[in-house]
């Protein structure tokens, strides 16, 4: 076929690519750029291979819970002019086998942050881990990072929440972004620091980071755990080798005070490098099966005890000499705890810093502007 040069001039020809390259770029600009002038805040390892909960758990036995799908590796916190961006890196994400919204549907990634703020409400629990946190890491807000099926949060539904201590919720949104980077096995979220308080003491900030199995069905969507596991349940003997263990462990299962989470990286002046498994382990072993208590995380710290020690030595000389000593000794024990909150008030509005990816539109629209060539060719010799 011979395009001739009076072809070239007709306004069929002209018209149409004309129009579809238009259309084209309405439709691609402009695409948000989380990773455009960031500047790093904090990033912490975990180490690989902790993935076992308290130390002896197992995934559940189908196989799309590749090994690695609930492995920890590290923890970012960035910030650009807008936002707050939170990184969690995975051993392996698992290809997203049941094509969650997010782009992950296997993992529940929480992070619970304790901010500098003085006087403000916070809390201990969590959503669905069956742990507790200290008192003095209290959480002011927490950020639920899940499939993004539907449209409530979590835990009632199954988008991505940011929760205030005092009950606020913010479902995902322009404002609160949500995705999976399959190239880096990363979820993250970039959040309006409009949203998040304390911002400009974020290393300061204490941050517990917990990831558990997503389950839509399950209470609270994590995943349970039992006694020998099975292909939806999590092995909660796996590793053990213990018999008292065993036993142990199946009592908290009766009692529904087994933990839940499968890795744990904690932040903090006291942690600035996170944590090694052996805490991690040691920690979520401290459910108590007589008490039935959940395990609590950091694990309890011990104040050391205050000892006060007087001694009064009195002497009376008569005809014979007696010496008297008595000695006082007072022992006192503090154990302070202090629990403060935050009540963040989200501003409605905010600022996007926005790119648009021009070489593949060009590259696009100079494809679309041949067909168009074609097809104004078509029309014309008909």
């Amino acid at each position: 076929m011979d395009v001739y040069e009076d072809d070239l001039m007709n306004p069929k020809l002209v018209i149409i690519p004309l129009a579809i390259m238009l259309v084209l770029t309405l439709l691609s600009a402009p695409t948000y750029s989380a990773m455009a002038g960031v500047t790093p805040q904090i990033s912490v390892t975990d180490p690989t291979g902790d993935d076992k909960g308290p130390g002896y758990y197992g995934y559940p036995s189908n196989n799309v819970f590749k090994p690695g799908v609930f492995d920890l590796t590290k923890f970012e916190i960035l910030t650009n002019s807008t936002d707050v961006i939170f990184k969690v890196y995975i051993k392996d994400l698992g290809d997203n086998p049941w094509k969650g919204p997010n782009g992950f549907c296997l993992q529940y990634v929480q992070i619970y942050v304790h901010t500098t703020l003085q006087g403000v409400e916070s809390r201990m629990d969590t959503f669905g881990l069956h742990l507790m946190i200290r008192s003095d890491y209290a959480w002011h807000f927490a950020v639920l990072l899940a499939p993004g099926w539907g449209n409530d949060p979590v835990p009632k539904g199954q988008k991505s929440a940011l929760i205030y201590a005092n009950g606020t919720v913010v479902v995902q949104d322009d404002k609160f972004k949500v995705y999976a980077d399959p190239k880096e096995n990363a979820i993250v979220a970039v959040i309006s620091k409009n949203l998040i308080p304390d911002v400009d003491n974020i290393k300061n900030w204490k941050i517990i980071v917990a990831l558990a199995s997503y389950d839509g069905f399950g209470p609270m969507k994590v995943r349970q755990a039992g006694v020998k596991g099975g292909e939806w349940v999590l092995n909660a003997t796996k590793y053990a080798t213990n018999k008292n263990t065993i036993i142990r462990i199946g009592q908290a299962v009766a009692k529904g005070i087994e933990p839940l989470a499968l890795d744990l990286l904690v932040y903090s002046p006291q942690y600035p490098n996170g944590i090694p498994a052996s805490l991690q382990y040691e920690w979520l072993n401290t459910f108590n099966v007589t008490a039935g208590t959940y395990a609590i995380v950091p694990g309890i710290s011990v104040t050391p005890k205050t000892v006060t020690e007087t001694v009064t030595q009195t002497e009376t000389t008569t005809y014979t000499t007696t010496s008297t000593q008595t000695t006082t000794k007072t022992s006192t024990t503090t154990i302070t705890s202090t629990s403060v909150s935050v009540s963040p008030s989200p501003s409605p509005t905010t600022i996007t810093k926005e790119t648009t990816n021009w070489t593949a539109t060009g590259a696009a629209a100079i494809i679309l502007f041949i067909i168009g060539l074609i097809i104004g060719y078509l029309v014309k010799r008909k």
